[in-house]
């Protein structure tokens, strides 16, 4: 019998522990709110607590999206619960109720101005977004309970004072604050991987359900509100940053970066100068509903940024425009244990999303496609063909027939020769990329909607292939050089030869101009610098032959007199034109220059 009941009793004690484990694991109760005891049954730890309350700022003002942060002064020991009061600087200090916290959705607000967590995650620190909710000017302290487990306890773990001047802002009908939904979370657990959340515009790191990170926003009137997740490396000195770029690259992108420092949760906004993070000097400028919190090493940063920010400076763009979004992450440099570290550089190439985002629209959004190396390729190999192969094959065909005379390699003219090698390698290189395109695409003509560049490079392109189809076809068919029709062919060949290199600068032009393509603008300059330098090179040749054809007409006039073997001297003379030989140099080693630049814009876009 004794056994019996000592069974019972054990049975009892353990469900009364279980009981107590998992009786408040969204928060502390009401009941708690006077004490900040939990009723765990066991006395608070009499050591000095390993955590710690900081500030955003050491002064509260009006202006400011003012954040206290709970977290170990390690940061890297973890709490499950909490619960956070605010007393007054009195003698004998009274609770400030006249306060509230905005808080993360791993916590709640309690207890007339507190807050306290909403799930029994273990967290690594919390960011609580909090203010006064009527006129104040003093000093106020934050007082916290904080359970590290069920029974390890720490009680009246407090913060430096801070100083507060408030001034409520009055209302009336005419003037009427509006405030934002909250941003709608799942009961998903935190530890889970960050994925997309119903009701929200979604960009991921990957392209999985879940990711290492993602990006969410929804428009909320004249605002948008944002929301990164991302899982961590390591739970401290680490920063996730979102950047809107206009071209897809580093420079000139504004950045939002939460900061995960020592501990402190913190939001900055800047400008990269360069592939330099750069702060502004109001880190917060037109961003408010500032929260973080960071549990199981997985970063919940969320805030409201204005679409058109009050007298806007250069460095924050208006989100009326389209910009491409860029996502990454990296650590933060400076001291141990100290807070004011700096965010070092990244260390993995930032995500890009495929093309430019509407911020305005729930829309998933992809992320920069690894199948665009297919794309790359097909550009990197057409600028090969067209600005250097077919360039100089056509200048050395129409303008330098009459060199090197005395040379026949494999009985062939040397520009014969020449000519034939570089325009057979444009048909098998341009073949190449268009069929590479059109493996990658699917078909001719996919894009029928969009900007000038979209509506015509893909048109431009098959014109261009039909004509370099059709121009070796004709020369195979050629007639012979004394045939009474060998002008047709000559004439035909270099008309279409012509229109095709005409038209191929301008569909690379209109290429590189692809919002797909994400070049710099650069890559357009070098395209025009193309055509003008072509251009010029073939107004030089021209003039040149002008200037000779009437210099042989003048020679020929004065031979016909002479009774010696002059004309024989003549053809030695011309075998060689340094002139001309100077130009076609500066032609070849400027278009060299011309498509190594622009495949290098290409490759790396």
């Amino acid at each position: 019998m004794m056994k019996s009941t000592g069974k019972m009793l054990s049975v009892f004690l353990t469900l009364a522990l279980i009981c107590g484990c998992s009786c408040y694991p969204s928060g502390a109760p009401e009941s708690a709110c006077t004490t900040m005891t939990p009723s765990h049954g066991v006395p608070p730890q009499n050591t000095s607590s390993p955590y710690v309350i900081q500030f955003s700022s050491s002064n509260f003002s009006m202006d400011s999206n003012f954040t206290v942060t709970i977290s170990s002064k390690d940061g890297n020991t973890s709490f499950k619960g909490f619960l956070v009061e605010v007393f007054t600087d009195q003698p004998t200090p009274n609770q400030l109720k006249e306060s509230e916290f905005k808080v993360p959705e791993n916590a709640h607000p309690t207890c007339n101005g507190g807050a306290t967590h909403s799930d029994a995650k273990e967290k690594h620190m919390i960011g609580l977004q909090w203010q006064p909710t009527t006129s104040f000017t003093g000093k106020v302290k934050f007082r916290a309970t904080i359970v590290q487990a069920y029974t390890v306890i720490w009680k009246n773990v407090e913060s430096e004072y801070l100083s507060v001047d408030y001034t409520a802002p009055s209302t009336s009908p005419s003037d009427v604050t509006t405030i934002s939904h909250p941003i709608s979370t799942t009961s998903e657990s935190p530890s889970d991987l960050p994925r997309c959340e119903p009701g929200f515009g979604c960009f991921k790191a990957c392209p999985l359900t879940t990711c290492e990170s993602v990006v969410m926003w929804r428009r909320s009137g004249n605002c948008v509100d944002f929301k990164i997740v991302a899982r961590l490396d390591r739970p401290n000195n680490r920063w996730v940053a979102i950047g809107f770029s206009p071209t897809g690259r580093m420079p000139k992108t504004s950045v939002i970066m939460c900061l995960v420092d020592n501990g402190k949760i913190s939001v900055e906004e800047g400008i990269n100068k360069g592939y330099s993070f750069g702060p502004l000097s109001n880190k917060t400028l037109g961003l408010t509903n500032i929260s973080a919190s960071v549990v199981d090493r997985v970063l919940r940063c969320t805030f409201t940024r204005q679409i058109n920010i009050s007298g806007s400076v250069e460095s924050i763009y208006s989100l009326t425009k389209k910009y491409f979004l860029l996502l990454g992450d990296g650590p933060i440099i400076g001291g141990n244990n100290t807070y004011g570290g700096t965010p070092g550089q990244h260390e993995k190439t930032p995500v890009k999303s495929e093309s430019r985002v509407d911020f305005l629209v729930n829309e998933n959004v992809g992320s920069d496609d690894p199948s665009k190396t297919l794309y790359k390729l097909h550009g990197s190999l057409m600028i090969l063909s067209w600005m250097f192969l077919s360039s100089v094959a056509i200048i050395i065909a129409r303008y330098y027939k009459s060199e090197w005379r005395g040379m026949m390699p494999c009985g062939v003219k040397v520009w014969f020769a020449i000519h034939r090698t570089m325009m057979s390698l444009v048909f098998i290189i341009t073949t190449a990329s268009f069929i590479i395109i059109f493996i990658q695409v699917g078909s001719l003509l996919q894009e029928t909607e969009g900007d000038i560049y979209v509506r015509y490079h893909p048109a431009l392109g098959i014109t261009v292939m039909a004509l370099c189809v059709a121009n070796p076809i004709m020369a195979f068919f050629r007639c012979d050089p004394g045939h009474k029709y060998r002008h047709v062919f000559h004439y035909s060949h270099m008309f279409v030869g012509t229109a095709a290199q005409i038209l191929s600068a301008i569909t690379i032009y209109f290429g590189v101009n692809l919002e797909k393509s994400n070049t710099p603008e650069e890559a357009s300059y070098i395209v025009i610098a193309y055509i003008i330098t072509y251009v010029i090179i073939e107004v030089i040749l021209e003039c040149q032959k002008y200037y000779r054809r009437n210099e042989d007409e003048t020679e020929t006039q004065i031979l016909l007199r002479s009774t010696s073997n002059v004309p024989q001297q003549k053809s030695q003379k011309h075998q060689v034109n340094s002139f001309k030989i100077i130009v076609l140099c500066t032609h070849f080693v400027c278009m060299s220059m011309y498509c190594m630049v622009l495949i290098y814009f290409v490759a790396t876009a």
